[in-house]
């Protein structure tokens, strides 16, 4: 018998198969691609949020502001005139750095909402949002409410500056603290409360607060003063404006600190009283004139102990040979606070 020729390839039935299963897996497969790439878009934007998040809060942290709205974004890679800006804060990735800070991956302007209005209040101190995929924006609208927790594909973050002041507030209060401590030492020393800051360097307190010469976390200088006098004890004042940096004289977000010149005088003036006493028991055959400058150099006491402990001079009490200090208040009538208690003219 005659051999039939072999016929390859397929047959029209199989081909058909053959385009229907592609069909089908094209069906199937390009929406899950089409997925896929939406997911990515967005969870590059998500990323570049994040970015922008700490940008914005290195640029509050330098600036003490966040930029404006009319600065918007761009203030983040091109300085806008604010003191302290430090930037660039982010860029790198395009050759654009305002169109790499101001549009997300869907190629859509991010918003830029500073103190929003969101529900619940007071969510943060910036919004930003991108529309998301869809390219609309269901959250809400720039100055107007956002409802944080409504249905959508918006893509938003919330930067707040409350983490970063707290951590200030907190260095802040410390540093006052130390520069409080080398002012009490100040007073003791010297019967009087530093004028400046550089009073107390080096002796007192170590330069450098804050990483420059006194200057606080905020990078604005602590203001140093007092109050008191004329019959009161004076106070010594330590005062940082605050994340503001702006002076409310005390109020608002200022950080203020009080010293008093009690403590410290009284100090001063005891261990110079028990000195000055006991030479004075020692001498007891000395006769006394009650004027203190010529009592203290009957007693060979040094310059040193003419004053007490708040600059008043010293006294003594003829009858009963007791030197004494007219105390914090200046006046000798006042016994109540003399030092000894009790003891005057």
């Amino acid at each position: 018998m005659p051999r039939k020729p072999d016929r390859g390839g397929f047959t029209l039935i199989e081909i058909i198969i053959a385009v229907a299963i592609v069909a089908i897996l094209a069906g199937t497969l390009t929406p899950l691609a089409f997925k896929q790439m939406i997911k990515a878009k967005e969870e590059a934007t998500l990323e570049e949020l994040h970015h922008l998040n700490k940008a914005l809060v290195d640029f509050y942290e330098d600036t003490g502001r966040f930029p404006t709205e009319g600065e918007g974004l761009e203030a983040l890679v091109s300085d806008p005139g604010v003191g302290g800006w430090q930037g660039p804060y982010v860029g790198g990735d395009r050759a654009d750095p305002v169109e790499e800070v101001t549009t997300d991956s869907f190629r859509e302007t991010y918003v830029y909402d500073l103190n929003p209005t969101t529900i619940p209040a007071g969510a943060a101190d910036v919004l930003l949002t991108s529309p998301g995929s869809d390219h609309n924006m269901t959250f809400g609208r720039l100055n107007r409410t956002w409802t944080l927790a409504a249905n959508g594909d918006d893509l938003l973050n919330l930067v707040s500056s409350g983490p970063v002041n707290r951590d200030k507030s907190r260095l802040c209060q410390d540093e006052l603290q130390a520069i409080g401590a080398a002012a009490s030492r100040y007073f003791e020393d010297n019967a009087a409360f530093p004028l400046n800051a550089g009073d107390l360097v080096d002796d007192y307190l170590d330069s450098g607060i804050g990483g420059s010469n006194f200057v606080d976390p905020w990078n604005t200088a602590y203001v140093l003063a007092q109050t008191g006098g004329g019959g009161s004890p004076i106070v010594f004042l330590a005062r940082s404006f605050g994340p503001d940096r702006s002076n409310d004289n005390g109020g608002d977000d200022d950080l203020t600190l009080n010293v008093s010149s009690v403590p410290p005088g009284r100090k001063t003036t005891l261990w110079k009283l028990e000195i000055a006493q006991t030479v004075l028991n020692n001498n007891g055959s000395l006769g006394l004139t009650g004027s203190w400058a010529t009592d203290r150099a009957a007693l060979g006491l040094a310059n040193a102990f003419t004053v007490d402990g708040w600059g008043q001079i010293l006294a003594v009490n003829v009858s009963s040979r007791t030197i004494y200090s007219v105390g914090p208040d200046g006046n000798a009538a006042l016994v109540a606070d003399n030092l000894p208690s009790g003891v005057g003219p």
